[in-house]
């Protein structure tokens, strides 16, 4: 599923953007780091083997993002820009995924 490879790849971004515009705020570097490390991670577990859960709780991290956004005190407004941004595409590409992928048939 491609909307998880691009999750993955927007963890990354935010590992990046940790160092890049999250400013000098601990906090916000902090979150940046785990969300991205545990987004790049679920992104390819949910893109290698699917389940659906993996899906949900990536757009719960979503939500996270996007209160992030608002919670942490931002030296700049781009960083926080980055969170909800970056959150609200994340909740749109998880769910998207969730939708799109065609049941799956029942275990005996």
């Amino acid at each position: 599923m491609w909307q998880a490879w691009m999750n993955a790849i927007l963890g990354l971004w935010f590992i990046v953007a940790a160092f890049i515009i999250a400013g000098s705020k601990t906090a916000n570097i902090t979150n940046g780091l785990v969300i991205g490390v545990v987004l790049l991670i679920l992104g390819i577990w949910a893109a290698v083997s699917y389940k659906c859960w993996k899906n949900w709780v990536v757009a719960i991290i979503g939500v996270w993002m996007i209160v992030s956004g608002f919670w942490f005190p931002a030296n700049y407004v781009a960083s926080a820009a980055n969170d909800i941004i970056g959150g609200a595409v994340i909740i749109i590409l998880s769910i998207w995924a969730v939708f799109s992928r065609p049941p799956q048939p029942k275990e005996a």
